[in-house]
């Protein structure tokens, strides 16, 4: 892996901002917070000032004009949302806000993942009309659907997508379209998630029925702050960037949930052990500490919702964050925590599969594309994303099925996989996603001349330097530099997330005196490190640990000098703080 130490701030910018460290700005230059409006957003999230206007969207006027008119003549409405973690939010957002702005006549649906796949489907809106269904609301979904839309035009039925998708050039002609990345729109942020833009939906339609019930034009925010739960939970679970509006929902979001009303999210939290704390309140409308973050929600909570989708159905998540019983909230969190665990059992068996073609394979292609009759179609996409991030290749994953394959993909930053999955959109039945992670269905027998196509844009689009992964390094520090008050520094850039990753350091010449591997089967490694501090003729020891790096064992002994790439962790125990390394990756120095 090549380390590339990102580079020092300019001097015009240090002295720009005087009232932050060194270490502070050179993290900000490196996320292109360069600005003081910028700065000032990131560092103190305001729920009032940084959120912009839903209605600055183009459609949400005539979105929450018909969804209204619908609502007052009691029409029946269809919710039609996507099944993943964000999907699921989505629906529960809005359902719980049509409900509360007196919508009665209601259905959800969420498709089947391994059954109907991503999309809009034909037969169910069918049976949704056949119901008696007048207007269809979109969630995370639709934006690609040109067929199925009109077809329920044909039908007598109105869509308003609501959506966070990339269009395509032909588009759907659907009733309303609310989605950020449409032609025309003029909406400030345009990376929310499929929740953060049905919540703005929300918005919208609370604040416009509130004004029309009450003929006041004061709004009471604190009913909408309650969805902030969900839309972090997804806005983190779609790795959506944690910057500008994104960041402001999230750190309030964060809070919400660790006080959460929803009994559902309670009992997943504590079925997943976490344990929510309030440890700071909001004294002047600053969002409230927690002991929640990104990790809690991306890598405990997420996945338990998620794996409703892919071994189950998805109407079992939407349940749960729907339900208002606890003994239903503990049964579906018992279930999920249940299914959780096999799935991660069924991964690890797909990726080793895959591992040993690979392996045996002459050359590594430039894209990976594998898949099998046996590899559940609810955890390709999480076997591709391990399998690209283990070889820095986009990879498509797919389930073989008797008539129809379901792919997952995903990619690395150099190669735009929903634009080169839909150059070959002749030969497939549905698709969708963003440049990094797609989805499409396709035909066997079209499987070939699409593996075909897509190869060929791998080779043109992609040189051999985009292969090699690189360590992205934001500062080396010396040993000196490794203190809680830099620590504490580099925590108030949290939530971490994308586009703004958690920060990784560098320092050169690290002496080895202890080394060892801990954990099954050694599977971890642990270090203790000195260094001469440059201050004082004193000696600091440190302690390291490389989760999943017990192998590189073998190219290290006592008395080795290393350079170490790494992130601060705090050890806690009985009542004391230890500050140690978690290592990245790590080298013998030069």
């Amino acid at each position: 892996m090549n380390w590339h130490l990102k580079p020092k701030a300019p001097e015009n910018f240090i002295k720009q901002f005087p009232e932050y460290s060194p270490l502070v700005l050179r993290l900000l230059y490196n996320r292109e917070l360069k600005t003081q409006p910028r700065i000032d957003e990131f560092f103190n999230s305001d729920y009032e000032q940084d959120l912009h206007d839903p209605f600055l969207f183009k459609g949400m006027k005539k979105a929450v004009s018909r969804i209204l008119k619908a609502v007052k003549k009691q029409e029946k409405i269809a919710v039609y949302g996507d099944y993943d973690a964000d999907g699921v939010s989505s629906s529960a957002i809005l359902m719980t806000a049509l409900r509360r702005i007196g919508a009665k006549n209601l259905n959800i649906y969420i498709p089947d993942r391994n059954r109907e796949g991503h999309g809009l489907k034909s037969e169910a809106i069918k049976e949704l009309i056949s119901q008696g269904t007048q207007l269809i609301i979109t969630l995370d979904c639709g934006i690609t659907n040109v067929k199925e839309v009109k077809l329920a035009n044909s039908l007598g039925a109105e869509f308003i997508i609501v959506d966070h998708h990339r269009c395509l050039k032909k588009m759907p002609a659907a009733k309303v379209i609310v989605n950020p990345h449409q032609p025309g729109d003029k909406y400030p942020f345009k990376d929310l998630a499929g929740a953060g833009v049905a919540f703005k939906l929300a918005q919208a339609l609370l604040k416009s029925n509130y004004q029309s019930v009450s003929k006041n034009i004061y709004y009471k925010e604190e009913s909408e702050k309650w969805f902030l739960d969900l839309v972090a939970l997804a806005t983190i679970a779609d790795v959506m960037p944690l910057v500008g509006e994104n960041r402001t929902l999230v750190k309030y979001g964060l809070g919400v949930l660790a006080q959460t009303k929803r009994i559902g999210l309670q009992e997943l939290m504590k079925i997943a052990r976490l344990n929510p704390a309030i440890t700071k309140h909001s004294l002047n409308g600053e969002p409230p500490s927690t002991n929640l973050d990104a990790y809690s929600l991306g890598f405990v909570l997420a996945p338990r919702l998620n794996v409703a989708y892919r071994l189950d159905h998805a109407n079992t998540a939407y349940q749960l964050l729907m339900t208002e019983s606890k003994k239903e909230a503990e049964d579906i969190a018992k279930h999920l925590d249940m299914l959780n665990r096999q799935r991660q059992q069924l991964v690890d068996r797909v990726i080793r599969e895959i591992e040993r073609r690979l392996n045996h394979s002459s050359k590594l292609n430039k894209i990976i594309i594998e898949g099998d009759e046996g590899w559940p179609a609810g955890v390709v996409g999480l076997a591709a994303g391990k399998i690209s991030e283990k070889y820095h290749r986009p990879s498509i994953i797919f389930h073989l099925d008797k008539e129809f394959i379901l792919a997952s993909c995903r990619s690395i930053p150099q190669f735009n996989i929903i634009e080169a999955i839909s150059k070959g959109a002749d030969l497939l039945n549905d698709f969708g996603g963003h440049p990094g992670a797609a989805g499409f269905n396709i035909l066997r027998k079209n499987l070939e001349p699409f593996k075909k196509l897509i190869s060929t844009i791998a080779d043109q689009g992609l040189k051999d330097e985009d292969l090699k992964p690189v360590l992205e390094i934001d500062s080396q520090l010396s040993a000196d530099e490794m203190s809680f008050k830099n620590y504490d520094q580099i925590q108030s850039f949290a939530p971490f997330g994308q586009a703004n990753p958690e920060p990784k350091f560098l320092v050169r010449g690290l002496e080895i005196s202890d080394i060892k591997v801990v954990g099954n089967n050694g599977k971890h490694l642990k270090l203790e490190l000195t260094a001469a501090l440059h201050q004082s003729k004193l000696i600091k020891r440190i302690k390291a640990i490389g989760f999943g790096l017990g192998e590189k064992i073998k190219g290290f002994k006592t008395g080795d000098k290393i350079d170490v790439v790494f992130k601060f962790i705090v050890d806690e125990w009985n009542g004391r703080r230890d500050l140690q390394m978690k290592i990245v990756d790590l080298k013998n120095h030069e």
